[in-house]
Formats: C-alpha cells, structure tokens, sequence
C-alpha cells in the first residue's frame, strides 16, 4: 500500500546540508562494510567521505566544471568545514578513483530508493503485488584516452550506465556502469529478482532466448518485440470496452520464432499515437489495457536519463577510469535522489537553477518556497 506523503524539506535543499545527510547514509553503509587496505594505508590524507563529498559538492553546485576547479575549492575555509576536512591536491584526488569501492553507493542507493512514495501513474499499478521497473541503458561519452570504453572505433569512446528505475515510486533502485559495447540483456540477466516486473524496449525482445531468463528468476516481464517476428497463434482472448479504448487490436497466447519452443507467452497488439506495437509478457492475470499502459510508462526512464545528463551536467566526467567514472555517476544518482525527496518530484531546470541560487545565498528561503511551490504543479 501507499505510504503517506511527507512533507516537502525545502531547507534540506541548502547544499551544505544536503552533503551532511549523505555522510550521515554513508558513516551508516561504512558499518556494513569491510575496511578497504587503502583506507587504513597512514600515508593516505584523503578519506572515502572527503572523496565522496567532494564529488557530491560538484552536482549540487555547478560552477565547479572541472577536477582542478574542485580542488581549489577544497582550500576554502567553508568547503573545508562543510564538505572535506582538508584541502586535497589534484594528484591526491585523481588516485583515488582507484582506491574506493562504488558498491558502497549503490547501496546507499537502494537505502534512499525505500524512502520514495507510490506518487505517479495509474492507481490501479499501485495495487500490484510486485514492483514495476523501467530498464534501459544510456550513453556517457568519454574521452580518447579512456582505453576501456571503446565504442566504434579507436576515435569514439563512452561508457554505458544501465539503469533500473522503479517509476511508480519515481526512484532508481540499481544501477551499473560498462563499456559501451556491452550488451544490456546480459547485464539485466545479472540483477533480475524475483517477484519483479521489468519493462524494456524493443532491443530486449531480439533475442527470444532471453524471455526465459526471467522464467529462471521467477521475474516478469513486459516487453516490445520486432514488428515482424513469426508468431504462432494458440490462443486468443476476449477484448474488453477498456481495452479496445486503450487501442488495442489483439490479445493471444502465442509461440515465438520459426523453430518455437515449448516456452508460450502472451502478445497484446496495441495501436496508438499513430504507431503499432507488439508487446510480449508472461503476466496472465492483468487485463491487456494495463499491460499497454505499463510498457507506455517505459518512457519514463528517458526522462531521467535526459534530466540527470542535462540538469545536473553529468556529461561532463572529473574522472577517467571504469572505477571513477562509476562512482561519479552513482553520486549523480544520489544528489538527484536526495533532490527528489527534498520536494517530493524531480525540479525542472529553472527550479534547480534556483536551488543553486539559495545554495549560494542569491535566493531568500522565502524566494525558494514560492519558487517552488507544489500547489502549481498539481
């Protein structure tokens, strides 16, 4: 069931004391977890939480643009207080991306994730017994020197964050960082759980393999396939009023592929928004309206890639290696998380060009509160 909604923290939304709720999910994660050889090294200046901070301090204030700029920044009196206990050289921070371990965030991830309410789509999804999660995975562009993420060629390079975000609750819930040659069914296949309902777009669906995957878990699914896969038809279900309004043309148990299987799943043909889709999924007992509608919030997903590339600038990387790159781009994650639960929804750029302005003093709270009131987007 839905649990109630907060109230919103505009206060929290100060960066200073956004970083203090961090450390504070961080000092909790670090008990849970062994000391790393590096952390105990007496020659090391630089802790994990100083490290963490700093790149933490970089989202929630963006006239910092680059790893020199931040350490320079780490000199000031206020940083040094706030934010890392001392200053840190440029040498000092570029080796540290190699010494701490990022699964330490996403596990901080997945603590702030159980913070977020049930507080968009459908009513009706709210219901379900299992969670509903997007997946998909987006392109980070990196430079030539960075010799693992090769792409296409030795002159283009990115790394791949793949993400699961569970859009009822509007949260991310895992998240994994590969090159970009990486295939994303396989790197799925790695984190499915059980009782879990993950919808993808049509690149899931190439492979008709991969739909037992999820049998092996005991996960569902809802995923679109190729408009022209071979389907054999065993089966097909009565259509309500709702489901014909929601456009959909067919609903059938079916076989796939020209050697099919023993494996039968169920097809919903739906035509919307001018467009045809297939849609494949092993859930039986939901009508096919809904299952249209689950594969539509898929969108979602997009959304946030796009706001956690453009708002808080993460194209941009301050670190080089796999191991940097991760934690740079697990921090994005927890500074748009810690956002999110600040006001209850993700800002728009203006609004966050205005937290940025209360951050540094320019805007009043009184400023901030009207800037952002919940009652306009209602």
């Amino acid at each position: 069931m839905p649990r109630p909604k907060k109230d919103i923290a505009l206060k929290d939304l100060q960066g200073f004391k956004t970083i203090k709720k961090f450390q504070k999910l961080l000092q909790q994660a670090n008990l849970q977890e062994e000391i790393e050889p590096t952390e105990i090294d007496p020659k090391r200046k630089l802790s994990k939480q100083d490290y963490f901070s700093l790149f933490l301090f970089t989202f929630l204030n963006p006239v910092i643009t680059s790893m020199r700029g931040l350490c320079d920044a780490s000199k000031l009196d206020k940083i040094q207080k706030e934010v890392s206990s001392h200053a840190v050289s440029l040498g000092s921070f570029s080796e540290a991306q190699n010494c701490f371990d990022p699964k330490l965030l996403l596990s901080i991830i997945k603590v702030l994730a159980k913070q977020f309410d049930f507080s968009f789509g459908d009513k009706r999804l709210h219901q379900l017994a299992f969670e509903l999660v997007a997946v998909d995975g987006t392109l980070i562009r990196a430079l030539p020197r960075m010799s693992w993420a090769l792409w296409q060629d030795e002159s283009h390079r990115s790394a791949k964050l793949h993400l699961h975000y569970a859009f009822l609750r509007q949260s991310v819930i895992h998240a994994s960082l590969t090159h970009a040659n990486s295939c994303e069914r396989a790197e799925l296949a790695k984190h499915l759980e059980k009782g879990t309902l993950y919808t993808a777009d049509r690149y899931y669906g190439g492979d008709y393999s991969f739909f037992l995957t999820f049998d092996h878990a005991g996960s569902h699914f809802v995923i679109r396939i190729r408009n022209d896969a071979v389907i054999h038809e065993l089966e097909t279900f009565a259509l309500t009023e709702a489901d014909k309004k929601a456009g959909v043309i067919y609903d059938k148990k079916v076989l796939l592929g020209q050697e099919p299987t023993e494996h039968f799943y169920r097809l919903i043909k739906v035509e919307a928004y001018g467009k045809t889709l297939l849609i494949l999924t092993n859930i039986w007992d939901i009508s096919a309206e809904l299952i249209a509608l689950i594969y539509r919030y898929r969108w979602e997903i997009e959304t946030l890639f796009k706001w956690i590339k453009c708002n808080l600038q993460c194209r941009h990387l301050l670190a080089e290696s796999l191991q940097g790159v991760t934690i740079q781009i697990y921090l994005a994650i927890i500074a748009s998380m810690l956002l999110f639960l600040a006001i209850g929804r993700k800002p728009t750029k203006r609004e966050l060009e205005l937290i940025h302005l209360y951050s540094i003093g320019w805007a009043t709270f009184k400023e901030l509160t009207k800037g952002l009131n919940p009652k306009k987007r209602a």
